[in-house]
Parts: C-alpha cells; sequence; structure tokens
C-alpha cells in the first residue's frame, strides 16, 4: 500500500524567524501527541548514520530559530542571504525502519515564493494508526489552525499520477511532453480557503464525500481509509473544482456515473455550518455533512515539493 503525503500550501507570507519558530513549536508537539512515529525529529544527513548522530530538534525558542536561520536560501555568488525566500528545514523521524520513516519539511516566511509544510508519512503497515480516520482528521485540523493555509491535500504518488495530462507527442513526431498535473490535485483529504480562487463545485461532489467547515475555508474528504480513497471519488473531486480530468483505464463509464450521483450541496458562506441536502446525512459533529452513502465497491504550482538536502530516510 503506498504512503500518502500530506502537503500544506499557502502563498507568499513574510513572517519573522521568531513568529516561524513560534508556529513550528506548536506543531511538533502537536504531531507528537499523535503518534510516536511523529515525536522526535532530526536534519537530514549525507547518511543515516551521520543523520541519526545529530541532535534531536527540540521545541527550544532558540534551537527552533537556529535551525530555521540555518536553512536559508543563499545566492551561488557570495552565499549571500536572500532576504525574500523565507527560512526552511528538512527533517527526519530517525525511524530503524524505513517503512516506519517519515520526513517533515517546512519553508515559512517567504515573500518572494509560496510556503508549505509536507509531511511525508511512513507506510500504511508499518504505523497503522496514523491511516485511521480519527487520528488523520486531527492532523488536517493540526495544520490547519497553525498555519492558516490556502490548501490542504492528503494524497499519495498514485493518487497524483492518475490526476496527470497524458504524455502528448511534439509538433515534429520525433518525442513527446509530459504531462502535467494542473492546478490543485486531489486526494482522500482537499481543503480550500475562502481566499483561494479556486471553489468546490458541490454539486459535483461525490456522493460518499464529507464537507465540514474548518478555519476560514472548506475541507472535503472521501470515505473512511485515508489510505485508499476511491479513485472515482478523488477524480470527481477534481471535477468539483473545475478542472478536466483525464479518463484512466482503471475508471470504467460505471465508476463516473457513480462517481457524479448524488444532489447538489448548497453553497458555503464564511463561517456557516453545511446544512445536509435531501439526499445528504447528518453528521451529529457540527458543520459537518455526509453527501450520502459511499459505494463499497496535492497544480504543478499549488503541488510543492519537498526538495531535498542530504539523504532522505531511506538511505
Amino acid at each position: 500500500m503506498t504512503k500518502s503525503n500530506v502537503s500544506v500550501g499557502w502563498g507568499a507570507r513574510v513572517e519573522s524567524v521568531d513568529q516561524a519558530a513560534d508556529r513550528v513549536a506548536k506543531l511538533l508537539p502537536a504531531l507528537a501527541a499523535l503518534d510516536p512515529a511523529l515525536s522526535s525529529w532530526c536534519d537530514l544527513g549525507r547518511s543515516k548514520r551521520e543523520a541519526t548522530a545529530k541532535p534531536l530538534v527540540t521545541t527550544n525558542h532558540a534551537d527552533l530559530v537556529q535551525r530555521l536561520q540555518d536553512g536559508r536560501h543563499r545566492t551561488d555568488v557570495g552565499r549571500q542571504i536572500m532576504e525574500d525566500m523565507g527560512y526552511s528545514v528538512y527533517w527526519w523521524n530517525g525511524a530503524e525502519d524505513n517503512q516506519a520513516a517519515a520526513n517533515l519539511n517546512i519553508h515559512i516566511g517567504s515573500s518572494a515564493l509560496g510556503n508549505h509544510v509536507v509531511l511525508k508519512l511512513p507506510e500504511p503497515d508499518a504505523v497503522p494508526s496514523l491511516y485511521t480516520r480519527g487520528i488523520a482528521h486531527k492532523l488536517l485540523h493540526i495544520f490547519v489552525d497553525i498555519f492558516d493555509p490556502d490548501s490542504v491535500l492528503w494524497s499519495n504518488e498514485e493518487l497524483l499520477a492518475k490526476q496527470t495530462e497524458p504524455d502528448r507527442p511534439t509538433e515534429d513526431g520525433r518525442g513527446y511532453v509530459l504531462g502535467k498535473l494542473v492546478g490543485h490535485p486531489a486526494g482522500w483529504a482537499n481543503f480550500l480557503s475562502d481566499s483561494d480562487s479556486v471553489k468546490f463545485d458541490m454539486a459535483l461532489l461525490p456522493a460518499g464525500a464529507t464537507v465540514e467547515r474548518l478555519g476560514t475555508g472548506t475541507l472535503v474528504l472521501l470515505g473512511q481509509d485515508p489510505a485508499n480513497p476511491p479513485l472515482r471519488d478523488v477524480l470527481q473531486v477534481r471535477r468539483a473544482m473545475g478542472y478536466e480530468v483525464p479518463t484512466q483505464q482503471t475508471e470504467s463509464s460505471e465508476d463516473l456515473d457513480a462517481a457524479s450521483a448524488g444532489s447538489a450541496a448548497a453553497p458555503l458562506a464564511p463561517g456557516a455550518s453545511v446544512s445536509p441536502t435531501d439526499r445528504g446525512q447528518s453528521d451529529p459533529r457540527s458543520g459537518i455533512e455526509t453527501r450520502g452513502v459511499g459505494d463499497p465497491a496535492s497544480n504543478t504550482d499549488a503541488r510543492r515539493s519537498d526538495a531535498q538536502r542530504g539523504t532522505t530516510a531511506h538511505d
């Protein structure tokens, strides 16, 4: 089963290194409270041995400030600090077993580029607790509460590949242009802030989607298994965000009909709860709607990569 990534993104936002350190200091104990696999972090190194020999990350303000400062971007010539590029850290959870490895990349405080947090989770079989719906849902709340992002995505590489435009031949027929993933990708969890130009068309969301107001945005969840949401539902969320979706061989016309089924959900006003539609089932938790019963059967611009420094936990 493919491991999941949680990608949290927001646009240019100037923050001081102290403000950035305060956010990270809130994040670390919140992650640790979810699962021991997310309780300790260290810098990456050229080898696993070198990385594990480095001091563990702490919530001490001075320690976090220093780590953020060490991760500043510098010019190739003269090694001058690029003030508008913010601060970055690249951490690993130090797991001995590669399947239990997690990576955390934070880029924050940039006024020139978008900012992001990317959490690469362990394999589902290695740390199944992180893939329970309740824990996964709490993780999403943590990221939204601490970073006030424009978008959050819980997905995996296989799902992202299914959303990529097909390769097309060049005009001279001598090669191919690789397909791109245009716009916001979709996955098990999909959050868009009210300030984002992309909106969910409630009428197009799959029947099994759960819609929730979270912070200043809307969260759409697909089913009870974060590691394995139905592909047809994931692609239908892409359609609900206004993107054309390439038809995949694994997505039959029957699946398309099932994913498209369901009555329209009313548009959401900022801060409002979701009202159940005629077909939707209300959830006892405030601000949550379950749209029908699920069938049993992260834009290249919005998707920000966590460029690696040193090795990953798999080296």
